[in-house]
């Protein structure tokens, strides 16, 4: 268990100090008659008669007690550890798309990868190529030789097909991050000449990035927006990083707290208990 406000144990103190005091004195001090009733019951019978009138006081003092003790552990709000907490190991995937199939300079979009690649390197990233049609190169993997070995080898001459499918190739792209079960997902489509034609508008399932020459840069814009991507040029992927950077941030903060259970309303239920039992009647004879 974890106390997220130690310092507020502190005021358990007085509460122990009392404890004690009723301990050590408590049936010297509860049986004695209040007020002017010490003069008008006789001495033999003032013990008899104070045990009688305080007959209750004891325990609802005790009752007292056990409230304040409840209460000061509620503010100090304490969790639970889990055991069986998520397990965030594959919290980000990436997915960097190459577009072969449109003006895009080849050499360009390798480094532009590369920058990506080193922008994160503990990220999983993934490679993907498409021009008619989308297809694997490289798995999600965080291997730097792996993907530079593929990275330069990929060239247009290489493509079965024909064409521009860039909605296809970011379909297949957020597929991958799908089927790896990742928290916080990222496509990073890079492409270059002129845009394509519009389709069908639909939501993204995860954060894009369109990433495109700057001298074309203005050109893509309204493609972007269809894509609902944030757009980027070759010579600065900071927005690109800083947006997957804060989602990772996000998705372990939440994750902190899946892997705890709060207390508090528990104590406060047990704190409700221990005040209704302090306005119970007293039996009387």
């Amino acid at each position: 268990m974890i106390v997220s406000h130690p310092l507020v144990l502190l005021l358990l103190v007085p509460a122990v100090a009392a404890f004690g005091w009723l301990v050590r004195h408590g049936d010297r001090y509860l049986t004695r008659l209040p007020g002017d009733w010490e003069r008008l019951v006789a001495p033999s019978l003032r013990t008899f008669v104070g045990r009688e009138a305080t007959q209750g006081a004891a325990p609802q003092l005790l009752g007292f007690l056990a409230l304040w003790v409840v209460l000061v552990i509620t503010i100090s709000r304490p969790v639970w550890e889990l055991d069986e907490a998520a397990d965030f190991a594959n919290i980000a995937g990436r997915v960097i798309a190459m577009d072969l199939g449109g003006g895009a300079d080849i050499h360009s979009q390798r480094l532009a990868a590369a920058t990506l690649i080193d922008s994160a390197p503990d990220v999983p990233t993934a490679l993907v190529v498409g021009s008619g049609d989308a297809f694997n190169v490289v798995p999600l993997t965080t291997d730097r030789n792996f993907l530079d070995r593929y990275l330069n080898v990929i060239t247009p001459d290489v493509m079965p097909l024909d064409g521009q499918a860039i909605p296809v190739m970011v379909a297949h792209s957020e597929a991958i991050l799908t089927r790896a079960g990742v928290v916080v997902g990222q496509v990073i489509l890079l492409t270059g000449g002129e845009p394509p034609a519009l389709g069908a508008k639909y939501v993204a399932r995860w954060s894009r990035v369109l990433a495109t020459d700057p001298e074309t840069r203005d050109e893509w814009d309204g493609y972007a927006k269809y894509l609902d991507a944030r757009l980027v040029s070759y010579d600065d992927f900071t927005p690109a990083a800083d947006d997957l950077a804060r989602q990772i941030e996000r998705a372990r903060h939440r994750g902190d707290h899946a892997a705890v259970r709060d207390l508090t309303p528990y104590l406060l239920a047990v704190a409700a208990l221990l005040w209704l039992t302090l306005f119970r009647r007293r039996r009387t004879q």
